[in-house]
């Protein structure tokens, strides 16, 4: 797809936000591949449905085959003399300017290369909204390549359905139902889990206590937050593990007062066994799930032994 009907469709698009939201908006780049194109919006909020209307503004236009001219101008300001609200990246211009309309939708200052109607642009269609600090990100392609797209999209909307048991009209509701229940099971497994770990009994030796443990389905950030919540009183160590359907996840942890390398013990005891690491206080890492309990064993009285 050429980059001069991209950025028309571009400029079709920033215009139709434009309308909708009745300000002007700040366009920071462009950046046109033949993967597709990427407009950097700089604005405090930007909303889904709001981009989707903007969307159809420009499908619309393009089927009534709107007109795009351009007239240049000695310089910005002239320009905006003859158009007080002409859109222009100022920062970006100088010299003479080159101005395009969208006939009765949208006046730029731009120096690119644009299609002379925007029929020229078949179907425009956005692909991804993110926000990156105070700016937009908005993908979209245009054409062959949108209506392309648009069908793969449709497939696996499609596949989601089927995935969800829903239809297209309940697929929104559906999903966000699985949302909520994840989250509240989610809820209740860490609450669970933190119940399974306040019953842990510690080992002592001298004035060195561990918390050692072998868990199966937990929630692993869990174990995490007991460590940490541990290890802030002198002399203690956290090794826990917690198995899973593949592999056990383990944390080992010990207080700022202790001469211990975690990350050198563990390595030691799981050897081929276990993978991860992190700082000397604070590892945390994945152990075969058959040998979590001898691992957690083997550590704790490694740790034990420097007593």
């Amino acid at each position: 797809m050429e980059s001069r009907v991209q950025h028309t469709a571009e400029h079709a698009f920033i215009g139709a936000l434009q309308k909708l939201l009745d300000r002007t908006m700040q366009v920071r780049k462009v950046e046109h591949s033949k993967d597709g194109n990427t407009a950097f919006i700089v604005i405090p909020q930007l909303d889904i449905d709001t981009v989707v209307k903007a969307e159809k503004m420009v499908n619309s236009l393009i089927s009534e085959g709107r007109a795009v001219k351009t007239k240049s101008f000695p310089s910005l300001e002239d320009a905006k003399k003859e158009i007080p609200g002409l859109r222009a990246n100022e920062a970006r211009i100088s010299g003479e300017v080159r101005v395009v309309e969208i006939e009765n939708h949208d006046v730029a200052a731009c120096a690119m290369e644009h299609a002379g109607n925007l029929s020229e642009c078949g179907f425009f269609l956005v692909t991804r909204l993110s926000k990156k600090g105070n700016e937009y990100e908005v993908d979209f392609v245009v054409g062959q390549q949108a209506k392309e797209i648009a069908v793969a999209i449709s497939a696996k909307l499609l596949k989601v359905c089927e995935e969800l048991g829903a239809n297209l009209n309940t697929v929104e509701n559906t999903a966000k139902k699985v949302k909520s229940d994840g989250q509240n099971n989610l809820k209740k497994l860490k609450a669970l889990s933190k119940e399974k770990l306040a019953g842990i009994l510690p080992q002592t030796r001298g004035q060195l206590t561990v918390f050692k443990g072998s868990f199966s389905n937990l929630a692993d950030e869990q174990l995490m937050e007991f460590a940490g919540e541990k290890i802030t009183s002198a002399k203690t160590v956290v090794v826990l593990s917690n198995a899973g359907p593949d592999s056990a996840y383990l944390t080992f942890a010990r207080s700022n007062d202790l001469d211990l390398d975690c990350n050198k013990i563990f390595r030691e005891v799981a050897g081929p066994d276990g993978r991860g690491g992190g700082k000397p206080h604070f590892v945390t890492g994945i152990i075969d799930k058959d040998k979590a309990a001898a691992i957690i064993d083997k550590i704790a009285d490694t740790v034990l032994s420097h007593g």
